[in-house]
């Protein structure tokens, strides 16, 4: 009975653990406190010292400031944020394309150096709630109302550190 519980407890660790996308490294407390700090100063449309922003990508337009490095490690954190949507958004009424779009990336400035990118991603999707998808094969997604899942996080400058944003976790938009 005893082996049966630790393998019990150890199977639902392990699950947890896969279902959280967050990734932590050596100072993610501090990065953690930094964007709620953030958050709190730049509530309104503007922010204000310290702290500012500057949009670096949007409608595929890549800013110089955003080299293609950058770029690409940006894009594959999005990727791994948004492969959590299938133990969340995904196991109720939507189905995804499973291919993740960068949409906006946002360098946040304390002073003049840059102490994190909040970056915006999403994936094509469908409501199959209210169609009646066999969600066994594409046909019949086309009866399905289309839309997005949209998502944002927070990645430290040197990529190792990121957090999905609570006030914009993964949802559906038409």
């Amino acid at each position: 009975m005893k082996k049966l519980m630790t393998g019990l407890l150890l199977a639902v660790n392990l699950i947890s653990f896969n279902a959280f996308a967050d990734k932590q490294f050596v100072g993610a407390n501090k990065f953690y406190d930094l964007i709620e700090d953030y958050k709190t100063v730049c509530k309104s449309a503007e922010c204000a010292k310290p702290y500012r922003e500057r949009i670096i990508y949007t409608n595929g337009v890549r800013d110089s400031f955003l080299t293609k490095f950058q770029f690409e490690r940006l894009e594959r954190i999005s990727d791994k944020q948004a492969f959590i949507w299938m133990d969340t958004v995904l196991q109720g009424d939507y189905h995804a394309d499973g291919k993740t779009v960068l949409e906006e990336v946002v360098a946040i400035f304390k002073g003049s150096v840059v102490v994190a990118y909040k970056v915006d991603y999403s994936q094509m999707a469908w409501y199959v709630g209210a169609c009646g998808w066999n969600g066994e094969t594409l046909a019949g997604l086309e009866n399905c109302p289309m839309g997005k899942i949209h998502e944002s996080s927070y990645v430290s400058p040197d990529f190792k550190t990121y957090i999905r944003n609570d006030d914009d976790i993964a949802s559906f938009y038409r």
